[in-house]
């Protein structure tokens, strides 16, 4: 048997994150991230700590990616029809 006393604490793999990252903002970053986060316990559990640390930052990483850039083309979706519905109300006198 192993000795685990040794052993640093298994880092977080954001899986979680990962696939809420998925399926609500950008697939495109999701997927890296879901396959980084797949691999954190994998090389926790081979002993490859250091990997398992990497893997862990990764996928926050890309994680965390995806949500930043749904929100940026939000901002710039609101600012070009944003505009553009107040101007075109303020124009017609409804406003």
């Amino acid at each position: 048997m192993e000795n685990t006393t040794n052993r640093p604490p298994k880092p977080d793999n954001y899986l979680v994150w990962a696939i809420l990252s998925t399926v609500f903002c950008c697939i495109a970053t999701g997927i890296p991230s879901i396959i980084y986060a797949a691999k954190v316990n994998e090389a926790y559990e081979r002993g490859e700590y250091d990997a398992a640390q990497r893997a862990s930052k990764n996928a926050k990483t890309w994680a965390m990616i995806g949500p930043a850039i749904a929100i940026f083309i939000w901002i710039i979706y609101f600012a070009i029809f944003g505009f553009a519905i107040i101007g075109g109300a303020m124009s017609s006198g409804d406003f």
